[in-house]
């Protein structure tokens, strides 16, 4: 069993920066400073939640921002990225956890929908998304600048109407 829970600062911070760690994080989740500062501006609803096993072992977190499609607050979309450390992936944690907060999303807010990005190149993160209930939708060309390259991502997306579809 997978649980979410909001962030101890004073609890989290070792899981944290473990988390942000090149050798953690993984070719996928680690942005080099040479590529630009990060991101550090206020995004539209943004959170942050730690995964945990059933008996309380943090073993990642799972973000989320808000997208906007249009002028309404129904129109603006989550976008959501996960991290698990190494020895806890491959589990199905990844694909539970990001079912999870995809329906506390849609079920708490007005939002009809959320997304996932990846590299074009992370097979397991698609495999993931696609247990998780979310659908393939395309591929963003030239969308994210890593280790001085412009990398294509390939983008995932999860509505109401996919809330009807088996849990993994």
């Amino acid at each position: 069993m997978i649980r979410l829970r909001p962030v101890d600062a004073q609890r989290d911070t070792p899981l944290l920066e473990r988390l942000a760690d090149p050798s953690v994080a993984g070719p996928f989740n680690h942005f080099p400073e040479t590529d630009g500062a990060p991101l550090r501006v206020a995004l539209p609803g943004a959170g942050r939640v730690i995964v945990e096993l059933a008996d309380g072992t943090a073993i990642g977190d799972l973000t989320w921002f808000g997208v906007p499609y249009g002028p309404t607050r129904p129109s603006l979309a989550w976008r959501i990225g996960i991290t698990i450390l190494p020895e806890h992936r491959n589990q199905g944690h990844g694909a539970r956890a990001q079912r999870l907060l995809a329906e506390r999303l849609l079920e708490t807010t007005p939002s009809h929908r959320v997304e996932a990005d990846t590299s074009v190149d992370n097979m397991a993160e698609q495999k993931a998304l696609e247990r998780a209930g979310f659908l393939r939708e395309g591929v963003i060309r030239g969308s994210q600048l890593r280790n001085g390259e412009w990398g294509d991502q390939v983008m995932y997306g999860f509505t109401r109407a996919e809330l009807q579809s088996p849990r993994p």
